[in-house]
């Protein structure tokens, strides 16, 4: 994108980042894991990420749909992806991934409210607390 549209403030460059908010990333990652695969049955998203550079995860993902293997899907979901794709973790790693969106260009994040410890409204009090 050229650096003038980039720097235009009319221009909106924003993106989707699921967030969870936690010390335990392990359960994070798979929380995601398991949200995200509504969006891979999707192919404008498959799209999207094969053109950002997962063309590995995506044409495993694709395979599986063709061959009808739905409950496969989540194992081609690399940990890679979901850190690429998401935010989670202790609030200042979340802080901290945030604000490379931010350098790489990001200027409308649109956060996502997930939580291991309970619902959206506990995801929301998570992150807002994070960013106080």
């Amino acid at each position: 994108m050229p650096a003038a549209k980039r720097a235009d403030p009319n221009f909106l460059i924003g993106n989707m980042l699921p967030v969870c908010i936690t010390e335990h990333e392990g359960a994070a990652l798979a929380l995601h894991r398991r949200r995200l695969v509504r969006y891979l049955l999707l192919p404008n998203y498959r799209n999207y990420w094969k053109e950002a550079g997962y063309g590995e995860e995506m044409a495993a993902v694709e395979r599986a749909l063709a061959e009808n293997r739905r409950d496969d899907i989540e194992h081609y979901m690399t940990d890679r992806w979901i850190a690429d794709n998401t935010l989670y973790g202790p609030a200042a790693k979340v802080r901290d991934r945030l604000a490379a969106w931010y350098a790489a260009g990001l200027n409308t994040p649109v956060l996502v409210p997930n939580s291991v410890n309970g619902n959206q409204l506990t995801a929301l009090d998570e992150i807002f607390a994070a960013f106080e």
